[in-house]
C-alpha cells in the first residue's frame, strides 16, 4: 500500500519515530525517495553482480588505442595504423591485436568527455572519475591533497555501503598499485565521510611474487574460537583501521567484518595465485599488471563486489621503458606505447576478458578500462603542460574507454568523436554518466542521497544519468 508520496505505508509509519532522532520531514522523504529501488524493467538495472575497474592512471592516448583517425592529418593520426577487429566495422590501433580478437565481448565508448573549466590536471580528473563530484569539493585548484575523513566517498566505498558483498566476502578491494598524483597517495580512493569500514582493502604488493594479505594471519597458538571470545580484533584487522575511533563506524561493524573474513577460506584463498596453472598465469602475463588482473578475477570468483586494479605507473611521472611505466606520454608517445605500455595492456586485458567469458563470469561482472582523460589530438602541441617531441598533452574534452560484461552489449562502439578525436560528435557522455551507469548496473539508484558532515544532502553522483544505450 502506498502513501501520499508514493512510498510504502510501512516506510511512512517510521517517520514519527525517526523524527525524534532529529530528522526533519523533508529530509526523511528525500532519503526514502532516493533509496527506493528502481523497477527491474529499467534497462540494465541490477544486471551486474560485481564491478571491476581497470584504472589506467596517467591516461593512454585514445586516438592511438581506441579511436584511430586514419583520415586525419599526420600530426593528428600519428604513427599507428588501424586494424580490424572481430566486429565488422570496428577498428582499434595496431598496438592492440589481441584485444581486437576479443571485440565480441566489449563496447568501445568514444564520446566521453568534460569541459574542465581550467582544471586540466590529473588530480582534478581523477577526483571526478572516482567520486562523481566536481573537483572543487576536493580542492579549489584541483591539485591533489591528502585524503581525509572530510572527503566525499569513492565509487567503491558507495558500492560497499549500498550494495555490500555477502558475509565472508570483500566488498571493496584495491590491488595493483596505489593511485598517485605527485606525492599524494589515494586521490579519490577512500570512503571519506562514510567511515573507515567502507575503505578499500588494499594490497599493492607485486602480484608476481607470493602474496600475504595483511591482517588475516593468525598466530599458531591462537585458534579462531579463542579469538572470537577473548582477542581484541583491532590487533587482527588491517592497520589502516587505526582511524576507527575518529570515523563514523562502530567497532561492532569491524568485528563482524573481520570475523566473517577470517572464517571464510574462499575470500582469503583468492590471494593464492600459485594455485593457478602456470600456463594461465603466463596467459595473463608475468607482470605486475597482468597478475593483478588475475588476482582480480579470483576476487570476483570469491564474490567480491568491487575490485579496482590500478596500473603500476604513477599518474604524472615521466614514462620510462619497461612494463610498469606511466601512460603520461608528454613526449615519446609512440615508442612508449608501441614497445612498452600497449604490449602489456593488450596481452593482459585480453586474457582477463577471455578468462571471465570462459568461466561464465563476464555475464555478471561489469569491466571498465579507463584513464582519467585522453591525450591531445595534435602531436607536440602545447596546451597547458610541458609537451616534448612526439608527445600528446592532457585532453579531458574527449576520450574513450572499454566496457564489457554485466549486461552491457559487446561487439560494437558507442558514441562518436569528431574527425580529429577532439570533441564528442554523437552520444556525448560525461564521466558522471559513466558512474551513474555503474551504480545502475549493480542495482543502486545513482540518485541515492546521504548526509555530509554539515548535514547537507549529497547524491552518489553530482549529476548525470545511466546510459541505457549500453545495455
Amino acid at each position: 500500500m502506498l502513501g501520499r508520496h508514493g512510498l510504502p505505508r510501512r516506510s511512512l509509519l517510521t517517520i514519527g519515530g525517526m523524527s525524534l532522532l532529529g530528522w526533519s520531514l523533508p529530509q526523511l522523504l528525500r532519503q526514502l525517495e532516493s533509496s527506493e529501488i528502481r523497477p527491474r524493467q529499467d534497462r540494465g538495472f541490477g544486471s551486474a553482480k560485481s564491478v571491476l575497474l581497470v584504472y589506467l592512471q596517467g591516461s593512454p592516448s585514445h586516438i592511438d588505442l581506441w579511436d584511430p583517425k586514419p583520415q586525419a592529418p599526420a600530426d593528428i593520426r600519428g604513427e599507428f595504423k588501424p586494424i580490424s577487429t572481430r566486429t565488422p566495422g570496428l577498428q582499434l590501433g595496431e598496438v592492440l591485436p589481441k584485444l581486437a580478437q576479443q571485440s565480441d565481448h566489449y563496447t568501445i565508448v568514444r564520446s566521453i568527455g568534460v569541459d574542465p573549466k581550467g582544471l586540466r590536471n590529473h588530480g582534478a580528473a581523477i577526483y571526478m572519475l572516482m567520486t562523481g563530484h566536481n573537483p572543487t569539493n576536493f580542492t579549489p585548484t584541483g591539485l591533489a591533497v591528502a585524503p581525509s575523513r572530510e572527503d566525499l566517498p569513492s565509487l567503491g566505498a558507495n558500492i560497499a555501503r549500498y550494495q555490500p558483498a555477502p558475509r565472508g566476502s570483500f566488498s571493496n578491494v584495491a590491488v595493483g598499485a596505489p593511485v598517485m598524483e605527485g606525492r599524494i597517495v589515494g586521490v579519490g580512493q577512500s570512503a571519506g565521510l562514510h567511515g573507515a569500514a567502507y575503505d578499500p582493502y588494499t594490497l599493492y604488493d607485486d602480484a608476481t611474487q607470493p602474496l600475504a594479505p595483511a591482517g588475516f594471519t593468525l598466530p599458531p597458538d591462537m585458534p579462531l574460537e579463542r579469538i572470537a571470545s577473548r582477542l581484541d580484533l583491532r590487533k587482527v584487522v588491517d592497520a589502516r583501521y587505526h582511524q576507527i575511533e575518529n570515523s563514523n563506524t562502530t567497532f561492532d561493524g569491524f568485528y563482524d567484518q573481520a570475523m566473517a573474513l577470517l572464517q571464510s577460506r574462499q575470500a582469503l584463498a583468492a590471494f593464492h595465485l600459485h594455485q593457478e596453472p602456470v600456463r594461465l598465469r603466463e596467459r595473463y602475463g608475468m607482470t605486475r599488471f597482468g597478475q593483478s588482473l588475475l588476482l582480480a578475477r579470483r576476487l570476483i570468483e570469491a564474490d567480491t563486489r568491487f575490485v579496482q586494479v590500478t596500473w603500476p605507473g604513477r599518474s604524472d611521472e615521466e614514462p620510462v621503458p619497461g612494463p610498469d611505466g606511466s601512460w603520461d606520454t608528454h613526449r615519446n608517445n609512440f615508442p612508449m606505447l608501441r614497445d612498452h605500455r600497449c604490449p602489456v595492456l593488450d596481452h593482459s586485458l585480453s586474457a582477463l576478458l577471455e578468462d571471465l567469458a570462459q568461466r561464465g563470469l563476464l555475464e555478471t561482472t561489469l569491466v571498465v578500462a579507463i584513464g582519467e582523460f585522453g591525450r591531445s589530438p595534435r602531436i607536440g602541441a602545447q596546451t597547458t603542460n610541458n609537451v616534448g617531441p612526439g608527445g600528446r598533452d592532457h585532453w579531458p574534452e574527449c576520450y574513450s574507454f572499454l566496457i564489457a560484461g554485466g549486461g552491457v552489449r559487446g561487439g560494437r562502439s558507442y558514441g562518436r568523436s569528431d574527425h580529429h578525436g577532439a570533441w564528442p560528435a554523437d552520444d556525448a557522455m560525461h564521466p558522471y554518466d559513466l558512474l551513474a551507469t555503474l551504480y545502475h548496473a549493480i542495482g543502486i539508484n545513482p540518485a541515492t542521497e546521504y548526509l555530509d558532515n554539515l548535514n547537507r544532502p549529497r547524491r552518489l553522483v553530482e549529476s548525470g544519468n545511466p546510459v541505457a544505450g549500453l545495455f
